[in-house]
């Protein structure tokens, strides 16, 4: 098997854990508490929002290849913080589930696609910290503490985290609590990666 196949297939499993865990937690948390508040009322509900909030699925998928081509003790450190944001948030969910009403989403292209979105998490909780948010955070910082990573993937892949942050809070998936929780998460998720780097998935792909 070679090597961009097998951490194509690690971020593949990765983003299926997640996705499979995120659901999974939702049996089991209790009644959520709204985390809404007033500035949330003054930002627009955007529905067109929509095409940029998904691009975070291509953009956890394949930014770690282009990482690791470009540093793979980065790529390490990285997939560390990734499996910390997730196992935390996860935590933080149990403990204090969170929700707010989301708008009705109107008749339209994008408000269709919203629409769908909306039916994607059913249940309409975890919001906070968003985890949309902080890995894109985690994104963000490897960009930039990564020399080695290519220019013109750092100029697709900085501000297309950028625009998803902002997009969470225009399609309504998430308020601004859900974004700046996200901020400490992630740090403490970049401080500890990089100190733990996860060397047994590296030394998987490199066959060492």
């Amino acid at each position: 098997m070679g090597i961009r196949i097998k951490v194509l297939l690690a971020e593949i499993l990765l983003l299926g854990l997640q996705t499979l865990l995120y659901f999974g937690v939702e049996t089991f948390e209790g009644k959520p508490h709204n985390v809404a508040k007033k500035i949330d009322g003054h930002i627009p509900f955007v529905p067109a929002f929509v095409y940029i909030y998904v691009l975070w699925f291509p953009l956890i998928l394949l930014f770690p290849l282009a990482l690791f081509r470009a540093d793979s003790m980065a790529y390490a450190c990285y997939q560390t913080a990734i499996l910390l944001d997730i196992a935390l948030s996860l935590i933080c969910y149990l403990v204090y589930p969170t929700s707010f009403a989301r708008p009705k989403a109107p008749d339209t292209v994008s408000g269709r696609a919203m629409k769908l979105v909306f039916r994607g998490s059913y249940k309409g909780l975890n919001c906070a910290p968003s985890m949309h948010c902080s890995m894109c955070y985690l994104v963000l910082h490897f960009v930039g503490a990564t020399p080695g990573l290519p220019s013109a993937v750092a100029a697709i892949a900085a501000p297309v985290a950028l625009g998803i942050v902002v997009s969470t809070l225009f399609t309504k998936q998430h308020v601004v609590i859900d974004a700046l929780t996200a901020l400490p998460l992630a740090a403490v998720c970049i401080l500890i990666g990089n100190r733990l780097p996860f060397t047994a998935l590296l030394h998987w792909i490199l066959g060492a």
